[in-house]
């Protein structure tokens, strides 16, 4: 075997080349495993729904699995219709003197 590796040639070249696949599969292997685990992850986490009525999350389905609800439409993500968004909302601030208790 140590032969092979101080002998100039096809077969030392191939053998140090496969070493080298295997430990860079080692080292990066994990962590494209990592990514594509967050990438799904991203994705099924944005497709989710939770049912207003029992809190039961499901997979972009119209209708509720568990208690039958439907859906509203927007109500995947966004804010219900009754509530009014961030831009519109006036939020009134009034101002007090506090005192220190000693």
């Amino acid at each position: 075997m140590a032969l092979l590796l101080l002998a100039p040639g096809f077969t030392a070249r191939l053998f140090v080349d496969v070493l080298e696949g295997f430990t860079l599969l080692l080292v990066f292997g994990p962590l494209v495993l990592a990514g594509a685990g967050l990438l799904a992850w991203q994705w099924f986490k944005s497709r989710m729904r939770v049912c207003s009525v029992c809190g039961t999350s499901s997979l972009a389905t119209a209708q509720c699995p568990a208690c039958g609800a439907v859906f509203d439409q927007s109500s995947s993500g966004a804010a219900s219709r009754d509530e009014p968004s961030a831009a519109d909302a006036v939020i009134d601030v009034q101002v007090r003197e506090v005192k220190d208790r000693d």
